[in-house]
C-alpha cells in the first residue's frame, strides 16, 4: 500500500523559499567576469585666442605736415584718433606707415575705409563756387597704398617707395617705384594715382590682403599710405576739409575659408 505525502501550506511555502535560496545562490555563483578599468583625468579644452593690434606712424612728411602731425599710435581694442592736420596747401604730402600684427593664431586680414565727409566750409574769395556745396579736397588730394622701400627701412621720402597696390592705381600699371603725378594723378610711366574719394569708395567695402587668387592667411603686414596734394591744386580747395575712418580686422584662418570673400577686391601684397 503506497504511502501519501500530504502538503500542508507551510510545507509548500517553505519549499519554495529553498528553491528560491538555492537559485540566488546559483546566480551568485554565475556572475564573476573579468574586468578592468583605466582613466583619463582631468581633461581640459581651452579655447584659442586672437588678438590684433595696429601702429600708425607718420614715417616721413613734407615741412609743415612733419612739424604738425608726429603720429605714432597703436589701436589694440579700443579705437584710437588718427591724423589731425591743418593749413594744408598745394605740394604737402605725408607718409603714414602701418604695422599690422596678429597674435596666437594666423587670420584673414581686411582693410576698409568709412565714414567719408567732405565740407566746403564757406567760400573765400579767391575760390570759385560750385553747385553742389561740397568740399573739393576729397577730390584734390591723392591717396595711394605701398608695400615697399628701396632698402626695408622706414621711407624717409616719397622716392624710397616701391610696390605701388594695385587698388590704388586706377591703370592697374604695376608700378615699382613712386613717380610724381600730375594733377590728375598720371605719372609718366602710365600709372594713375587714386584721389582720396577715389580711394574711399575702392576700400569702403573693404579689401582682403593676399595674393590676386587667393588671400593670405597671415601674423603681420605692413603697408603705407601716401597723402599728398599736387601742386598744380589751386583755389577750389581753400578751406575744405575732410573726415575719414580706416578700419582693420582679422577673423581665424584655420578652419574657415576667407570670410571677407564677398569684397569687391584684394590687395597685392601677401603678408608674413
Amino acid at each position: 500500500m503506497s504511502k501519501k505525502v500530504k502538503l500542508t501550506r507551510r510545507r509548500v511555502l517553505a519549499g519554495l523559499g529553498t528553491i528560491g535560496v538555492a537559485g540566488a545562490a546559483a546566480g551568485l555563483g554565475t556572475s564573476a567576469y573579468l574586468n578592468d578599468t583605466e582613466s583619463f583625468e582631468s581633461n581640459t579644452i581651452t579655447a584659442g585666442t586672437l588678438d590684433m593690434s595696429v601702429t600708425a606712424t607718420v614715417e616721413a612728411a613734407s615741412s609743415h605736415w612733419s612739424s604738425s602731425v608726429g603720429l605714432s599710435a597703436t589701436a589694440d581694442g579700443e579705437a584710437v584718433s588718427g591724423v589731425t592736420i591743418d593749413d594744408v596747401k598745394p605740394g604737402d604730402w605725408g607718409i603714414i606707415c602701418f604695422d599690422v600684427s596678429i597674435e596666437e593664431n594666423p587670420g584673414y586680414l581686411q582693410v576698409s575705409t568709412a565714414n567719408l565727409a567732405s565740407s566746403e566750409n564757406g567760400y573765400t574769395e579767391p575760390e570759385p563756387e560750385d553747385e553742389n556745396g561740397e568740399g573739393e579736397l576729397e577730390e584734390a588730394i591723392l591717396a595711394t597704398v605701398w608695400h615697399g622701400t628701396d632698402d626695408s627701412e622706414p621711407p624717409e621720402a616719397r622716392e624710397d617707395l616701391t610696390m605701388l597696390d594695385d587698388t590704388t592705381d586706377l591703370n592697374d600699371f604695376g608700378l615699382a617705384s613712386y613717380e610724381t603725378p600730375d594733377e590728375g594723378g598720371e605719372t609718366d610711366s602710365g600709372a594713375h594715382y587714386t584721389t582720396l574719394r577715389e580711394a574711399h569708395d575702392e576700400y569702403s567695402t573693404g579689401v582682403t590682403l593676399g595674393g590676386s587668387e587667393e588671400p593670405s592667411s597671415i601674423n603681420a603686414a605692413e603697408f603705407c599710405l601716401l597723402l599728398e596734394i599736387p601742386t598744380e591744386v589751386g583755389n577750389e580747395i581753400q578751406g575744405d576739409s575732410l573726415s575719414f575712418d580706416l578700419v582693420f580686422d582679422a577673423e581665424q584662418s584655420r578652419n574657415n575659408s576667407d570670410p571677407f570673400a564677398g569684397n569687391s577686391t584684394e590687395t597685392n601684397s601677401t603678408g608674413t
